[in-house]
């Protein structure tokens, strides 16, 4: 008996489930091989999952059985499920998907069969988003060039979820074995993926307008994030900046005891604002409360036009900001 143990993010858990049951299933007949349960329906007992993992295939050599969304599985049906691992004798790839936390026995249950963790989380840093998806590219057995795989992490973001869907019509298109180059791909991507919030204040600390602003459409458009979530992302940033401000902080360390959290984000905060200064840090703060007047009605322009704007200020700001000096106002 195998067990595997898929974990994280619904959608990413989607894609591994997927690759992991087409590699244990290869040429055979899945409606033969799959028995497939999931916690969360309405009606779900735990006495088919207990004979789908006990009772030896009458047509198969080995079975699979998928067991989705554990954290919704009922407490009375725990020991039972457990007895059933610890009883299986036959060839049996046993998958379970979880998004919460897992009962301890189970948990324990999963170490004593020496169960494959399988983590499905969403990516945040670029390096490893290329790295998750040339994985996936590899496990659909195709060949790749560098530029193809960094434009699709690139380009979905935080949206991982969408790989499974490209992949399925890369193959449509080209077939197992392929070579896939940039310009394979780019028809193909559809809208850009939403990005995470730091994707946005990273570009504006390093004064890159242009990769900013587009930050920021993609957090607007595919990620549905309303312009004054984001203005509030921003407020709050800057508002971080202003509780180090005088109080002779020189470290992460230090940063990170008078704002809480961990400390590479406090030094973050604390290497942003010494490229602030006091004074540029009080004038994005002053961009900021316009912006939000503007939003609330104070201007005619669209939502999206004063937030590319106060994006645009908060960017030149930093870039104009050379170490203790004080900051020149831009004008509205």
């Amino acid at each position: 008996m195998a067990v595997y143990l898929i974990s994280g993010d619904e959608i990413l858990i989607g894609l591994e489930l997927s690759t992991l049951v087409d590699r244990l299933v290869g040429d055979a007949d899945r409606s033969m091989m799959v028995d497939d349960f999931d916690c969360s329906e309405g009606n779900f007992t735990i006495a088919p999952v207990v004979d789908a993992l006990t009772t030896m295939s009458l047509f198969m050599e080995s079975k699979v059985v998928v067991l989705r969304h554990l954290q919704d599985l009922e407490g009375v049906f725990a020991d039972t499920l457990v007895a059933a691992i610890d009883a299986v004798i036959f060839e049996v790839d046993f998958i379970i998907t979880v998004t919460g936390r897992i009962p301890k026995a189970i948990a324990d249950a999963c170490k004593r069969v020496k169960a494959e963790t399988i983590g499905a989380a969403v990516v945040s840093n670029q390096k490893d988003r290329i790295e998750w998806v040339e994985a996936r590219l590899i496990e659909a057995g195709f060949l790749y060039s560098a530029d193809a795989s960094r434009l699709i992490a690139t380009w979905f973001g935080g949206d991982q979820g969408r790989l499974a869907g490209l992949l399925a019509t890369l193959t449509s298109t080209y077939g197992e074995g392929a070579k896939l180059s940039r310009s394979d791909i780019e028809v193909f991507l559809g809208e850009a993926g939403s990005v995470a919030p730091w994707d946005l204040t990273d570009a504006i600390d390093g004064a890159d307008v242009k990769k900013a602003l587009l930050m920021l459409h993609r957090m607007m458009n595919a990620g549905g994030s309303h312009p004054m979530q984001i203005l509030a992302l921003l407020a709050n940033r800057y508002a971080q900046m202003m509780k180090i401000d005088g109080r002779g902080v020189r470290s992460g360390a230090d940063a990170a005891a008078i704002l809480g959290g961990k400390e590479f984000t406090a030094r973050k905060v604390l290497e942003q604002y010494q490229r602030l200064g006091s004074a540029g840090v009080a004038r994005a703060n002053s961009l900021i409360a316009s912006a939000d007047l503007d939003l609330r009605g104070a201007t005619d322009w669209e939502p999206e036009l004063v937030m590319e704007v106060l994006i645009a200020r908060l960017s030149r700001l930093a870039g104009a900001q050379p170490t203790g000096s004080r900051t020149r106002a831009y004008s509205r």
